[in-house]
């Protein structure tokens, strides 16, 4: 992967570290992969790797979803939503088991808050990373964060009672500060131990109003409040709508990167070309292509996007991550 990747002129390579509540890499806190093999650390070796050939490493972290209701997914036994079944999202029916299966925790439970803060303290002061990238840090849908302890807090809060209507915008706002709240302690937290390490997100949506409407994820904030350092909008099309959308996400940029994020795995390298040009035409500082999976020598076959496609219509020439003004001298900001 390291190899094929400077092949292709990419700058960094963004690697998830946190699937589903697991750990790609040497953890005290949460148990580790069940499909890598023993004694082997990923992360470590990606970095040693990746240094050699001057490639940023960014750790991928998958923050509240933690597992999939599916005969194929399997996790440890002291797996956090099988040790701590108190910290689970629950859906305004009464469900623990979100949309396509999937479980989360909750971000109105301040310890799950407390644990996934752990969680990136222990990769951040363990690993020599360039960046921390985080995903899934939002809420499935306004259906979603009825846990007990939550409905609590925010009625304590409020001085309501009962359980809120999904569409209550005082239940919708008070959703969204717990995200933003993470967020915001997970920058302090890279600030007081590594303040040259980026922080980053995937978020929904390239407008960012349909983000904090449906998901409680106010990315714009992010940008505006300097609690990141880029963004990855997911914008995965499949036509050739990307330059407009990538001018509505930038919009919402003040002064931080946004680099658009592009669906490879389900457009042809024709596509994919186009689409990065489109967002170098908005002005993006960059873009990210999910994923290797599909990108790479051994990716599954059908009309898709290749490393090769991409390197000889737009990565032709090497360059370096976009410089980022905020910046001091020496990395830290």
């Amino acid at each position: 992967m390291v190899n094929a990747a400077k092949a292709a002129n990419f700058n960094a390579l963004i690697v998830q570290v946190r699937k589903r509540g697991d750990a790609y890499y040497n953890s005290k806190i949460v148990p580790r992969a069940t499909d890598i093999a023993a004694g082997y650390d990923p992360l470590a070796d990606v970095i040693t790797q990746a240094r050699a050939l001057e490639l940023e490493v960014h750790a991928w972290l998958s923050v509240y979803e933690v597992a999939t209701d599916s005969p194929w997914f399997r996790s440890a036994e002291n797996a956090v939503h099988i040790a701590y079944p108190e910290w689970l999202m629950v859906d305004h029916k009464g469900a623990k088991i979100m949309s396509h299966g999937k479980i989360y925790l909750d971000p109105g439970v301040p310890a799950v808050q407390d644990h996934i803060l752990a969680v990136v303290q222990e990769v951040l002061t363990g690993y020599d990373v360039d960046g921390i990238h985080l995903d899934n840090v939002r809420y499935p849908d306004l259906g979603s964060g009825y846990n007990p302890s939550s409905l609590a807090r925010f009625n304590a809060e409020t001085g309501k009672s009962g359980m809120p209507n999904p569409n209550d915008q005082e239940w919708r706002a008070w959703r969204t500060r717990q995200v933003t709240g993470l967020v915001s302690r997970i920058h302090e937290a890279i600030d007081a131990a590594k303040p040259a390490v980026k922080l980053s997100a995937s978020v929904m949506c390239s407008d960012p109003t349909l983000a904090a409407r449906q998901f409680m994820q106010d990315w714009a904030s992010w940008t505006k409040e300097g609690l990141v350092d880029f963004l990855v909008p997911m914008v995965y099309l499949q036509d050739d709508r990307m330059a407009a959308e990538a001018v509505k996400s930038l919009a919402a940029s003040h002064g931080r990167h946004v680099y658009i994020g592009i669906g490879a795995f389900r457009i042809d390298g024709v596509m994919a070309a186009k689409h990065i040009s489109d967002c170098r035409a908005a002005g993006a500082a960059g873009v990210v292509l999910y994923s290797y999976h599909y990108l790479g020598p051994n990716s599954p076959g059908g009309e898709r996007a290749r490393l090769s496609d991409v390197r000889s219509a737009v990565f032709a020439e090497r360059t370096t991550t976009a410089p980022m003004a905020w910046r001091q001298e020496g990395g830290a900001r």
